[in-house]
């Protein structure tokens, strides 16, 4: 949502996008995008995405004669059409700001989609150390041993905090990775911190 936010900014404070041809082309698309909306409302993300695309450039070409000088672009010009694109989806804020949001809202959800996922572990608790952190020992079905902290407060951290896990209780322990300085190694290592915990 921060690129819809920049947006709503830009529209508040740039008075030099003012020319009638980008309110034009602005509400071109705007009705361009709602007519293709209406003839398929199950459009996908992306599909939506390149709809958007598809309508400025049809509206620009439209009215390419109508631009002078510098804001006159070619389509090979990449840098040039993507200032063109920021120029007309600040006007478009003014006629269809549903799709602005969208977009942003579409771009959130895509960036959730390729966040990285915890990795996890499945196996038997070998010994739980409560010293200056509580440390998980285990094993898993291969007889790997892992070392696992328990750093941050999670949903089910409360099976540890509360010794309700148990020496030989199957589990499934999710966790990340971060670097930290081992004082005696005088070095930085991964450690293997806990996000989540299930019993099995």
């Amino acid at each position: 949502m921060k690129k819809v936010f920049l947006l709503l900014v830009l529209l508040c404070g740039v008075d030099g996008y003012s020319q009638e041809v980008f309110d034009v082309i602005a509400k071109e698309t705007c009705e361009c995008l709602q007519a293709k909306k209406d003839k398929q409302p199950n459009l996908s993300a992306d599909d939506f995405k390149t709809e958007v695309g598809v309508c400025m450039i049809k509206s620009y070409s439209d009215h390419m004669s109508e631009f002078k000088g510098v804001d006159k672009v070619d389509f090979g010009d990449s840098e040039g059409m993507t200032k063109l694109g920021e120029k007309v989806a600040i006007k478009m804020m003014q006629f269809c700001p549903n799709v602005i949001l969208e977009l942003g809202k579409s771009a959130q959800n895509a960036e959730k989609e390729v966040e990285k996922e915890d990795a996890f572990v499945e196996g038997v608790v070998v010994d739980i150390l409560s010293e200056q952190f509580v440390t998980l020992q285990m094993k898993d079905q291969k007889g790997r041993s892992y070392n696992l902290l328990l750093l941050d407060y999670f949903d089910t951290a409360s099976l540890l905090t509360n010794n309700e896990i148990k020496k030989k209780d199957k589990v499934k322990v999710s966790y990340s990775e971060i670097e930290l300085f081992d004082s005696k190694a005088k070095e930085f290592r991964y450690y293997k911190i806990i996000t989540k915990i299930e019993r099995q």
